[in-house]
């Protein structure tokens, strides 16, 4: 590759020539470099409180400060009073996370099970012009995942004419290049290239390629990503109902398919049975704000350039920009028809992915938390406070799972010590309710799933794990991108599920 990557045109002129004569489906524009700068910096310039590079602000530096103070001197005066504060304090918080998440659970299952149930295939309607849909498939160092995710898109259900499929790669990644290139790629695809830039995040590329869309409507999908044939179709027919004048984006559901290679992928797969089938449906029907899962997404492109689409350095981007459209006053929407996804398959995978989620979820609580007054002005106090708790429930979950872990276990074997029990309670109701959510989602019954629902709580501790790498990164790394090894599963998905 060029050292200059796509900064010149000379450097441009290389790199086109070295693969042009391998396929005519690679696009690189004449202002390639130009793209790459608006992609990395439009937020920065135009919507810079929008933007997780501006960090910590001096008001939130306040505010900690003085509360850190306020309870500094509680503790050295009367440190019985600190204890009791914190404990009850605590109590109060996670009795209202509990409380929230019971209710959005709820209302997803009436939104599952009480409502009539969609036929398997839906009608189209008549005379549809169906809209060009834009498809961006941001991967990097994914060869061995390039030959199921291209026959997937081959396999989508949707006008080719109408389509307009990019595959974003990193400039250098030249064994993901020659596994693309090995492929048959017809016209509606295009491989592109993204140049060299001050970070190499997901969101940059996204931004990138959204910088060339031909589409009115714009998906996201990755790289080990199988979706349902059918979903464009579902997709399109939603956004472009009479009634989606405030309606954004459309959410389609992952679902691991490889569950049961190990006790891990187990879990992350009740985690995401539960939070798409229930959790999500259940935000959307009580119209409160949606943190997006980051693939599988469905936009009208007019609202996702109007937001400012994604934020390059937030490596949470789906979760940042479903709270900015419930800012703006727009909706979320789902979908039904499903992508099938690989799960993590061993504990250092896991962390690995986890930390950059819980690191993105402290990106994204401070800028959320940057205007309080201004963002309970824009999508109202409900609406707000669905969010904090949403958000602030995945922070907090992550970071105290652990030591609450820690903390019971101490007070059960120390002699002379009982566990309180507010805690107790809130463990049993917390399991009660992780039992319960977890049967409802699956589709199935099954004694593996019963096995994993039952040991969650010796998983959910990891969570901090997880959270203390996050931090660390937060301080030394904040815009690194760890990388989730795919390809790496022992389960095969079988074409029919794609297509019924």
């Amino acid at each position: 590759m060029a050292e200059d990557g796509f900064s010149t045109p000379e450097a441009r002129a290389n790199w086109a020539e070295k693969y042009s004569a391998l396929s005519d489906r690679i696009c690189i524009p004449e202002d390639a470099e130009g793209r790459r700068v608006f992609a990395e910096t439009d937020k920065l310039v135009f919507r810079p409180q929008e933007s997780c590079t501006l960090g910590v602000t001096e008001g939130q530096v306040q505010v900690a400060h003085k509360s850190g103070v306020t309870l500094g001197l509680i503790g050295v005066i009367e440190p019985g009073l600190l204890m009791l504060i914190a404990t009850y304090a605590g109590f109060a918080v996670f009795c209202c996370l509990i409380l929230f998440r019971a209710i959005v659970l709820f209302a997803g299952v009436i939104s599952r099970f009480g409502m009539p149930k969609r036929p398997k295939k839906t009608p189209e309607p008549t005379r549809m012009i169906w809209p060009v849909y834009t498809v961006l498939v941001p991967i990097y160092r994914e060869p061995r995942a390039v030959p199921n995710l291209i026959a997937a898109l081959k396999g989508l259900d949707y006008p080719k004419k109408r389509l307009d499929i990019q595959i974003l790669i990193e400039e250098e990644d030249e064994e993901t290049l020659d596994a693309l290139l090995a492929e048959k790629l017809k016209p509606h695809f295009r491989i592109v290239p993204v140049p060299k830039g001050y970070v190499q995040t997901k969101p940059r590329a996204l931004n990138y390629g959204l910088t060339l869309a031909e589409g009115q409507l714009v998906t996201i999908y990755d790289a080990e990503d199988q979706m349902h044939s059918g979903q464009l179709k579902a997709a399109a027919m939603v956004l472009q109902s009479a009634d989606a004048e405030r309606l954004a984006c459309v959410q389609a559901p992952l679902v691991p398919h490889n569950g049961s290679d190990s006790w891990i992928a187990r879990q992350f797969e009740l985690e995401y049975l539960t939070h798409f089938g229930l959790l999500l449906p259940g935000l959307s029907a009580l119209s409160l704000p949606i943190m997006l899962g980051g693939t599988s997404n469905h936009f009208r492109k007019e609202v996702l350039e109007e937001v400012g689409a994604w934020d390059p350095y937030n490596v949470t981007e789906d979760a940042d920009l479903g709270l900015r459209l419930a800012r703006q006053g727009y909706k979320i929407g789902m979908v039904d028809l499903p992508t099938f996804e690989e799960a993590p398959v061993d504990l250092g995978q896991w962390v690995g992915q986890r930390s950059r989620w819980v690191k993105g979820f402290f990106q994204t609580a401070g800028v959320f938390m940057r205007r309080p007054k201004d963002a309970i002005r824009e999508m109202g106090c409900r609406s707000w406070v669905g969010a904090l708790l949403l958000l602030g429930g995945s922070v907090l979950s992550a970071v105290l799972h652990g030591p609450l872990a820690l903390w019971l276990i101490f007070c059960a074997v120390w002699p002379g010590l009982t566990p309180p029990s507010e805690g107790i309670v809130l463990l049993v109701t917390g399991f009660g309710l992780h039992l319960i959510s977890s049967v409802l989602s699956w589709p199935r019954f099954s004694w593996q799933r019963v096995g994993g629902a039952l040991t969650a709580p010796l998983y959910w501790p990891f969570q901090s794990v997880a959270a203390f790498r996050a931090a660390r990164e937060l301080l030394s790394d904040p815009y690194y991108w760890n990388k989730t090894e795919h390809g790496v599963t022992r389960k095969s998905l079988s074409r029919n599920r794609l297509r019924n």
